[in-house]
Order: structure tokens, then sequence, then C-alpha cells
């Protein structure tokens, strides 16, 4: 009951926002524009960051954005709610792409703001990612880029050589969590009229739903699992 009465309440507003489950892994392709492989390798390789210095850096490319605020506030409620970085040290930065609306937005968690400053994020935004994708090469875009978060980030802190998710399990999103997503990103694709425009991938027209391994985890040593990090908006972002 309290379920379809939250449904209805999001549904009826007219600045309905969805934010989505934490992913289960570093690299994330909702929108399907990379390959396979080159997913796999740039997971595998924010995974080893993560051992190595402790830091968290996700990618998390959408098909579209669902919600009617900026980028810039939608993308930093989406990082603290994932909590990406370590609770103590706040060390984390999630690279955010939404394909439709050409938006790129890098969130960098307090912890990490000295080392990824604004200008810097801009500057990776402007320099590495953009032109590249505006080729057409978005493998290279982003590895450009999350290869330019990596090295600024680099000596902030000390790895321990594991993960948080190898130390506590690899996290998988709650399939009950799943269905209450699905559920209402259908609902408010319905009410706004948009289920012929919404992007598909093999065969599913609902955004942000994915059978090609969406919230499936990447690296191995348990997936990524957020540490509790806390963002309050710095970065920078630009469209491509």
């Amino acid at each position: 009951m309290l379920l379809f009465l939250g449904l209805g309440f999001v549904a009826a507003g007219h600045s309905a926002e969805v934010i989505p489950p934490a992913p289960a892994a570093y690299f994330n392709d909702y929108a399907g524009i990379v390959s396979p492989g080159a997913a796999r390798q740039l997971d595998a390789e924010l995974t080893q960051f993560e051992r190595d210095t402790s830091n968290q850096i996700v990618v998390a490319i959408y098909p579209k954005m669902q919600s009617d605020s900026s980028v810039e506030d939608y993308t930093v409620r989406v990082a603290q709610k994932w909590g990406v970085g370590q609770k103590d040290r706040k060390n984390g930065a999630v690279l955010f792409l939404f394909q439709e609306s050409h938006d790129i937005r890098i969130q960098v968690g307090y912890g990490l703001e000295g080392a990824l400053p604004d200008a810097l994020c801009k500057r990776i935004v402007e320099d590495e990612i953009a032109p590249r994708f505006r080729q057409g090469d978005f493998t290279g875009g982003l590895q450009a880029g999350v290869h330019a978060m990596m090295a600024a980030t680099k000596g902030e802190y000390q790895g321990t050589g594991q993960t948080v998710g190898g130390r506590h399990g690899r996290n998988q999103s709650s399939p009950g969590l799943i269905i209450v997503f699905i559920i209402i990103v259908v609902v408010i694709s319905l009410i706004r009229g948009r289920r012929n425009n919404v992007y598909s991938r093999r065969g599913l027209s609902t955004p942000w739903i994915s059978t090609g391994g969406g919230w499936r985890g990447g690296g191995s040593g348990g997936g990524f699992s957020g540490g509790g990090g806390s963002f309050g908006g710095g970065g920078a972002g630009g469209k491509w």
C-alpha cells in the first residue's frame, strides 16, 4: 500500500526524479557506448586503483537523466547517495555521462577536492573527454578521462590492498530495490508520455535497464561497494 502511494506521489510531481541504485561495478555503461572488453578493462583498472590508493573512482553512463534538476545538483545527490569513497577520507569521485543531452559531469568527494579541483576537472572534461567524444571515440575519451583522474589523485592516500567490496563481500543491489526502481521509472515514463522516445538496449525500452550487465560488477575482488564517502558539489562538467 505504502509503495503504491509513494509511486503515485512520485509520478504526480512535475519534477519527478529517480536516483538509481548504487552500481555493483566501478565502470557502468548503461547506454552501451563502449565494448564489453573495454568496459572490463577500465573496471579492472579502477578496482586495482582502490586497492593501491583507497580512492574510489566510479564511471556511470546513462542514456538520459531522470530528473528535472540541473546536472550539477542531480549528480551530487546521486554520488552522495551511493557513498563513493571511504567514510573517513571522503576520497571518492564519479564521472557521469548522459547520452541524450551530451552532458559530462565529474563529482568530487570532499577528500579529493585538493587533488581534483574544479579547474582541473573542467580541463579533463574539455581537453581529454569531449574532443574524443565528438569524433565518436567514446572508449578513448573515457580512458583519457579516467586515467587523468587517477593520475591527479594517486598520491593522496595509501591503499590497503583491498577494496570495500572485497572486505565486505560483493555488493549486489537488492532484487526488491531493483524491482521498485524499475516500477518507478516505468511509471514516470508513462506519465511523461515518452515511451517511444527512450533509449533501448538489446530489446528493452525502459530507461537505464540493460540486459548487458548494467548492475553486474566487473573486477575481481568483490565488485564496487561504497565506503560512505561524502560530496558537496566539487567538480565540473560540460558537453560534447
